[in-house]
């Protein structure tokens, strides 16, 4: 069975479920793909001024299979002292269930496992006496204002038993104190032509699809450098037998250079497919939508 890790974003939380250095190829929906998974809040933030804990955040995949079969998908917080990017049995018995995808921390068996994450992080007991911990010390504090990486295992499963039907991967969310979480992006169209994409597309011919985010889908954030903007980037998949000419696109800002467009050759015969888009913000946020079109008449 292939365990790809699924990230929020290529570089912290960030890559696709699948692996390898043929990046075009990531495009194509073979098997059991989960091709994102969205928090929703994206990240478990704590209020500096508050003392309730954070809400609850609810784990949606995009998980799909190249005829539409269901796929269900499990969730568990894994624990910290396993390697989340091995083979580990996270959901499973490395990993507390998170039933219908909802991390809380209110659950005594989530605050458990949190508690040694801290004893981990800050080398004591996180200000507690061993069985709790204390928001309010020194160390936590600083751990908090650092950010406290948690990793929730997955596995979507089609039911049938088969290795491509089955994908096992990771997803990382942080704790963090802030009085500014962040938020998903909004991944609003896909325009091909300077239209909302909806077909038919013509038969063997390159076409270019544009990403349209929704107002406010690139934040400003404070770092140790000074204040960014999110660069928010785009994953691009789609069924059928034509072909994604890049797999990965990215929105310029501040500067910094960006295309967020993509090519699709189509086939010379006709079929329907669909073509999914997937944004992440850099920072846990994810969002995506979906588009099935026919190609040819």
């Amino acid at each position: 069975m292939r365990t790809p890790v699924l990230l929020s974003v290529i570089a912290l939380l960030g890559s696709t479920a699948c692996s390898g250095p043929d990046f075009d190829a990531q495009s194509e929906i073979r098997s059991v793909r989960v091709l994102g998974i969205k928090a929703e809040p994206p990240e478990l933030a704590l209020d500096p001024n508050a003392s309730t804990l954070p809400p609850p955040v609810t784990f949606t995949a995009l998980a799909v299979t190249p005829d539409a079969r269901p796929v269900t998908v499990t969730y568990a917080l894994c624990r910290p002292d396993v390697n989340p990017y091995g083979d580990v049995a996270c959901p499973g018995d490395s990993g507390v269930p998170l039933n219908n995808g909802v991390l809380s921390l209110s659950d005594p068996a989530v605050q458990a496992l949190l508690i040694e994450a801290f004893q981990a992080a800050t080398g004591s007991t996180g200000g507690g006496d061993g069985s709790t911990f204390d928001f309010s010390d020194p160390a936590v504090q600083q751990v908090l204002r650092t950010g406290l990486p948690l990793f929730v295992g997955y596995e979507a499963t089609d039911g049938s038993g088969a290795p491509e039907g089955v994908e096992r991967g990771v997803r990382r969310i942080t704790l963090r104190s802030t009085d500014t979480p962040n938020q998903n992006p909004v991944m609003q169209d896909v325009l091909w032509n300077d239209a909302p994409l909806a077909g038919p597309l013509p038969l063997d011919t390159e076409v270019t699809f544009t990403p349209v985010l929704g107002a406010g889908s690139e934040e400003t954030y404070a770092t140790a450098d000074g204040t960014r903007t999110e660069q928010v980037f785009f994953s691009w998949f789609a069924t059928g037998e034509g072909e994604v000419g890049s797999f990965r696109s990215l929105e310029p800002v501040d500067g910094k250079p960006g295309d967020p467009t993509t090519t699709y050759t189509t086939t010379k015969t006709p079929e329907r497919i669909t073509v999914w888009v997937v944004a992440r913000d850099g920072r846990g946020g994810t969002d995506w939508t979906t588009r099935t079109v026919d190609v040819g008449p």
